[in-house]
Protein backbone atom coordinates (compact mmCIF):
# COMPACT_ATOMS: atom_id res chain seq x y z
CA UNK A 1 0.00 0.00 0.00
CA UNK A 2 1.59 3.73 -0.66
CA UNK A 3 2.67 6.03 1.79
CA UNK A 4 0.81 8.61 2.66
CA UNK A 5 1.26 12.13 1.01
CA UNK A 6 4.33 14.08 2.45
CA UNK A 7 5.76 18.01 1.89
CA UNK A 8 9.22 16.53 0.51
CA UNK A 9 10.38 20.42 2.19
CA UNK A 10 9.38 19.41 5.78
CA UNK A 11 8.31 15.87 6.08
CA UNK A 12 5.27 16.95 7.37
CA UNK A 13 1.45 15.49 5.75
CA UNK A 14 0.33 17.10 2.99
CA UNK A 15 -3.47 17.26 2.10
CA UNK A 16 -5.42 16.87 -1.06
CA UNK A 17 -6.61 20.49 -0.47
CA UNK A 18 -6.22 23.90 -2.06
CA UNK A 19 -4.53 26.31 0.90
CA UNK A 20 -6.50 28.96 2.25
CA UNK A 21 -4.77 31.77 1.30
CA UNK A 22 -3.35 32.06 -2.69
CA UNK A 23 -0.64 34.69 -4.03
CA UNK A 24 -1.09 36.33 -7.04
CA UNK A 25 2.04 34.89 -8.43
CA UNK A 26 0.30 31.13 -7.40
CA UNK A 27 -2.71 32.04 -9.27
CA UNK A 28 -0.66 33.51 -12.41
CA UNK A 29 0.97 29.83 -12.29
CA UNK A 30 -2.00 27.93 -11.38
CA UNK A 31 -3.64 27.56 -7.91
CA UNK A 32 -1.97 24.51 -5.89
CA UNK A 33 -3.75 21.97 -5.03
CA UNK A 34 -2.37 20.63 -1.34
CA UNK A 35 -1.95 22.24 1.62
CA UNK A 36 -0.49 21.46 5.12
CA UNK A 37 -2.76 20.25 7.88
CA UNK A 38 -2.83 24.36 8.63
CA UNK A 39 -4.04 25.52 5.63
CA UNK A 40 -1.13 27.00 4.30
CA UNK A 41 0.63 25.98 0.80
CA UNK A 42 3.41 23.18 0.96
CA UNK A 43 6.53 25.08 1.66
CA UNK A 44 8.00 27.06 -1.19
CA UNK A 45 10.41 25.64 -4.20
CA UNK A 46 12.58 27.51 -6.31
CA UNK A 47 10.73 27.14 -9.76
CA UNK A 48 11.25 28.82 -13.30
CA UNK A 49 9.34 31.62 -12.54
CA UNK A 50 10.64 32.06 -8.53
CA UNK A 51 8.77 30.20 -5.37
CA UNK A 52 6.25 28.34 -6.15
CA UNK A 53 4.49 25.45 -3.34
CA UNK A 54 6.81 22.41 -3.71
CA UNK A 55 4.91 19.11 -4.90
CA UNK A 56 3.98 16.66 -2.62
CA UNK A 57 5.45 12.89 -2.27
CA UNK A 58 4.39 9.48 -1.55
CA UNK A 59 5.81 8.87 1.97
CA UNK A 60 7.82 5.15 1.88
Amino acid sequence: MPGKLICPECGEEALNKPPRSITPQMRADGAPQYSHHDGEPLCPVVSDSGYRPAEPIRSS
